[in-house]
C-alpha cells in the first residue's frame, strides 16, 4: 500500500538472503530464525523442535560433533558424564555453536517434544506405532558416481520399483492365479506395502489382504504379518478384526506349540555347531515363525474369550523364546512385562489367571485408558496391582532393580534394531531415572540413574524415524526422480536443518551440481559448504572426502587481497602507486580453484592429463584477458602498469592518476600463505573418513601427503601404511599398487639426496 510522506508508519524493506558457509553463521538473519523455530516449536511442530534440538546438542558438545553412535564420544569435558549437564568449557570459536548456546539438558527438551510429538501421531494414526514409517536414505553423490547404475547400488541406493514389476507381482499374487497364488510374490507385494519400500506407497490394506493370501496357503510368515495385523487393528476398522484367525495363523506357524518350537530351536543350535559333513545327511530344521510366536505371547497375555484362556506365565515363555530369535517386537513385549506387567518375585507361579474379553479393546473406561500407553498396559496392569503375592498380605509394588536391569537391556537390542517403540521407552526412562520399591523398605531403591545423553541419543532417533522426516526425504526424491530439482532441493533443505544426515548431504549435492535457487555462484558454494560440513560433524564418510577436497584443491582459499591502485606522478624517478586492501571473503570459482597454481602435489600438470576439459575453460578464461589487455593498450596509449605486471585500466592523463579500479585478477590476488593450513584442515577430515569409515580413498589420500609432506609431515613408512589401507578396498589395488611403487623411487631419491649432501658436509 502507498504511504504519504508525514506517515509516521514504519515500513518493511526487502533485506537480501544470507548465504553462510557454516550453521554458526548467520548473524541477525540467523537469531531470527531461532526465533522462529522456537515459538513454532511452542506449538508442537516437530521440524522445528529438530532444528532447535540440533542446534542445542552441536553447541552443547563444544562444536565438535553431533554423531550420537556412542555415549562415549560425549564422555568429555564439555558434559558431566553422568548427568550429560553443562560444564565451563563451551568451544569459545565462534564455530563451536550453531547460533545457541547450548547445553546437554536444553537439547533434551526440544527432541523430547519432539519424539514425544512424533509417537503420539504414530500411535494414534492407522499404524498403530507398530509399523515404522517409511524412510528414505538414497545418497544421490553415490547414485550419480555409479552412474544411476542398480547391480552397483547398495540397497538403500536402489531405484523406485516400476508399476509395471508391482503390477506382474498383484497378477502373480492373485487367488485367481491358477493353480494357486505364487506366495513368494503374495509376500513380496505385501512388505512393499507394509513398509513402503522401493518407492511404493504405504497401504496397510493391501498389506493385509496379501499377508491374509498367504496365511491361508500355508505360509508362516505371511500368515503370521497377517495375525499380527488382526490383533493390533492395523489396516482395518475394530469391527472388521478376527481374533479367532489370528489365532489360527499363529498356530499354524507355531506347530507343536511351545514344547515344538522350544526343541526346533535347541536342534537348530545343535547343528549350527555341527561340520558340513554331518549336516548334509540330516534334514534341514525350520524354525518357528516368530511373528507367529510373538502372537501367541500375545493372545495367552490377553486372551480370546471362548478360545484361549489367560496364561500369564505361558505368555512369558512365548515371549522369551522370540526373544532368544532376535525378534525386535518379542524382545519389547518381553521387556514391558518386566517394567510392570510381571515382577521377577512372583515368577510363574501364577500361571493362569481369568480370560479377558479384549474385542475389542475400546469396551475399557475413558477414564482407566487415560491412565495407560495403550489397552494391554492398562488391563495387566490393573489385574496384577490387585493381586497378592504367595504367602503375604502385601500387593505388588512395582518393577523391582533386575525387572529394570533385565528391561533396559531387551529394550536396548530392540532398539539396535530400530524398533521406535523401544527407543521412545529408552529416552522416557534414561531422562527421568527410574527408582525400585522394596516390600520391607519404604524408602526406593536406585533402578536407574538418569543419562541426559542417552536420552537425547534415542529421542533424536525416534524423531528423525517418525512421518515428518519421513514425508519430506520421500517427496524431495520423487521430485528428484521426476527432474523436478528445485522443490526437491527445497524439501531436501527442509531436512537438513533439523539434522537430517541424508537431507544434508543431498542437498549439498544439489547445491554443488548448480541447482542454486536464484543464488549467485558464489553463495551456492557457500550453501553447499555448509551443508558438507554440517553432514562431516555428523561423521558422514562422503562429506568428510568432499570437506576434504574443497580444502585439498584449494576451494576454500579466498580473494583476500584486491588492489585498488591509484597512480601518481614520478617522483624521484619512480612511479608511485597507492593501494588499498580488501576482504570480501569470498571463495574462488570452481575454474580458479582448479588452476594450476593451485593444484597441490608435486604433478600438478598430471590434473591436466586427467581431465582434460578443464583446459577449455582456463584457456578461454585467460584468452578474454589477454584481449582486454590488447585492447587496452590500443585505445589508450602507453597507459602505466600495475606492479603486478597489468596495465592500468583508466588512466587518467589530466590528473595523472589510475582510477580506483580492481584490477584483473591474477595469481598474486590470493593468498597463498595459508596453503599449509588448508592442507592440515584437509587431512584432518581426510583421517576422519579412514579412521571412522576405513575409507580407501581418504586412506590413499592421506598416504600422497605422507609421502609428499603436504600438510602433514613428510613419512614414508606411514605413508605405505595409508597406501596398504587403501588397497584392502576394492576399487583402491590398481592405485595403491601404482603409488607404492612411485614412492619407492621417491624415497630412493630422498635418501640418495640426504646421503650425498651428508657426505659433501664440510
Amino acid at each position: 500500500s502507498d504511504h504519504n510522506n508525514n506517515s509516521t508508519s514504519p515500513t518493511l524493506t526487502k533485506r537480501p538472503l544470507q548465504v553462510p558457509d557454516d550453521f554458526s553463521t548467520g548473524g541477525e538473519q540467523l537469531s531470527r530464525a531461532i526465533l522462529l523455530w522456537h515459538l513454532s516449536a511452542m506449538d508442537g511442530n516437530v521440524e522445528s523442535a529438530m532444528a532447535l534440538g540440533y542446534r542445542h546438542l552441536f553447541s552443547a558438545n563444544g562444536g565438535k560433533s553431533t554423531s550420537l553412535l556412542d555415549s562415549h564420544s560425549f564422555s568429555h569435558k564439555y558434559y558431566d558424564p553422568d548427568t550429560g549437564g553443562p560444564t565451563d568449557h563451551h568451544g569459545s570459536n565462534p564455530n563451536s555453536h550453531y547460533g545457541v548456546l547450548g547445553t546437554c539438558p536444553t537439547a533434551l527438551a526440544y527432541y523430547e517434544a519432539a519424539a514425544h510429538g512424533v509417537m503420539d501421531e504414530l500411535e494414534s494414526g492407522p499404524t498403530k506405532a507398530k509399523v515404522n514409517p517409511p524412510l528414505d536414505e538414497h545418497r544421490l553423490a553415490e547414485i550419480y558416481m555409479r552412474g544411476g547404475a542398480s547391480v552397483k547400488l547398495e540397497g538403500y541406493n536402489k531405484p523406485d520399483e516400476i508399476e509395471e514389476a508391482l503390477q506382474y507381482y498383484r497378477m502373480l499374487a492373485s487367488r485367481n492365479h491358477y493353480p494357486e497364488p505364487d506366495l513368494l510374490a503374495a509376500f513380496t507385494i505385501a512388505n512393499f506395502y507394509y513398509f513402503g519400500l522401493r518407492g511404493v506407497k504405504q497401504d496397510l490394506r493391501l498389506a493385509l489382504k496379501y499377508y491374509e493370501i498367504c496365511g491361508d496357503y500355508n505360509h508362516w510368515e505371511g500368515g503370521g504379518k497377517a495375525g499380527l495385523m488382526h490383533v493390533w487393528a492395523v489396516g482395518m476398522t475394530l469391527e472388521e478384526r478376527d481374533l479367532g484367525k489370528a489365532y489360527a495363523y499363529f498356530k499354524q506357524g507355531t506347530p507343536g506349540g511351545i514344547d515344538g518350537c522350544v526343541d526346533r530351536l535347541k536342534k537348530k543350535k545343535k547343528t549350527g555347531k555341527k561340520s558340513d559333513d554331518d549336516v548334509d545327511d540330516e534334514e534341514e530344521v525350520n524354525l518357528c515363525d516368530r511373528h507367529c510366536m510373538n502372537g501367541m505371547g500375545l493372545v495367552h497375555l490377553l486372551g480370546i474369550d471362548g478360545l484361549v484362556e489367560r496364561n500369564v506365565g505361558l505368555a512369558r515363555r512365548w515371549f522369551e523364546l522370540t526373544r532368544d530369535i532376535g525378534d525386535p517386537d518379542g524382545m519389547y513385549n518381553y521387556a514391558m512385562l518386566r517394567l510392570g506387567w510381571m515382577v521377577s518375585e512372583v515368577g510363574d507361579s501364577l500361571t493362569h489367571q481369568p480370560s479377558i474379553n479384549i474385542a475389542p479393546f475400546n469396551n475399557l473406561s475413558a477414564n482407566s485408558a487415560s491412565q495407560a500407553s495403550n489397552p494391554i498396559e492398562l488391563s495387566y496392569m490393573s489385574l496384577r496391582r490387585n493381586i497378592p503375592e504367595p504367602n503375604t498380605d502385601d500387593k505388588y509394588t512395582g518393577p523391582s532393580v533386575s525387572d529394570f536391569n533385565v528391561a533396559v537391556q531387551e529394550l536396548t537390542s530392540a532398539a539396535s534394531k530400530g524398533h521406535l517403540q523401544a527407543k521412545h521407552k529408552l529416552g522416557i526412562l534414561y531422562s527421568t531415572g527410574a527408582d525400585a520399591f522394596k516390600k520391607s523398605n519404604t524408602q526406593p531403591t536406585k533402578a536407574l540413574s538418569q543419562s541426559c545423553i542417552k536420552a537425547v541419543k534415542y529421542f533424536k532417533s525416534v524423531a528423525e524415524g517418525g512421518h515428518t522426516i519421513s514425508r519430506r526425504i520421500r517427496a524431495a526424491w520423487k521430485q528428484y526422480n521426476a527432474g523436478d530439482y528445485e522443490s526437491s532441493l527445497r524439501n531436501y533443505l527442509a531436512a537438513a536443518e533439523t539434522g537430517s544426515e541424508v537431507g544434508q548431504i543431498n542437498a549439498a549435492f544439489l547445491l554443488e551440481r548448480g541447482h542454486c535457487l536464484g543464488m549467485t555462484v558464489e553463495e551456492c558454494t557457500r550453501a553447499s559448504i555448509r551443508l558438507w560440513r554440517a553432514a562431516a560433524r555428523q561423521g558422514n564418510a562422503e562429506a568428510c572426502l568432499r570437506v576434504g577436497d574443497f580444502y585439498y584443491y584449494g576451494r576454500m582459499k579466498k580473494h583476500r587481497r584486491r588492489k585498488l591502485a591509484q597512480f601518481r606522478p614520478e617522483e624521484n624517478g619512480e612511479t608511485k602507486f597507492l593501494y588499498d586492501e580488501e576482504d570480501d571473503g569470498s571463495f574462488l570459482s570452481t575454474v580458479e580453484g582448479k588452476a594450476f597454481y593451485f593444484a597441490p602435489g608435486p604433478y600438478r600438470w598430471v590434473r591436466y592429463v586427467l581431465y582434460p576439459e578443464e583446459l577449455v575453460a582456463l584457456s578461454r578464461t585467460w584468452f578474454r584477458r589477454s584481449m582486454k589487455i590488447i585492447r587496452r593498450l590500443v585505445n589508450g596509449g602507453d597507459a602505466p602498469l600495475l606492479p603486478d605486471g597489468t596495465s592500468c585500466p583508466m588512466f587518467n592523463e589530466v590528473f595523472g592518476t589510475c582510477s580506483p579500479q580492481q584490477s584483473d585478477l591474477t595469481s598474486t590476488d590470493l593468498v597463498g600463505e595459508d596453503e599449509e593450513d588448508h592442507m592440515a584442515i584437509a587431512a584432518h577430515y581426510y583421517r576422519k573418513a579412514a579412521e571412522d569409515h576405513n575409507s580407501a580413498r581418504a586412506n590413499f589420500n592421506l598416504g600422497f601427503m605422507h609421502e609428499w609432506g603436504l600438510g602433514l609431515t613428510q613419512d614414508f613408512p606411514l605413508a605405505k601404511r595409508h597406501y596398504d589401507l587403501a588397497a584392502e578396498g576394492e576399487d583402491g589395488v590398481l592405485a595403491s599398487t601404482i603409488a607404492l611403487f612411485a614412492m619407492r623411487v621417491h624415497e630412493t631419491i630422498v635418501k640418495t639426496g640426504l646421503n650425498w649432501k651428508h657426505v659433501n658436509l664440510p
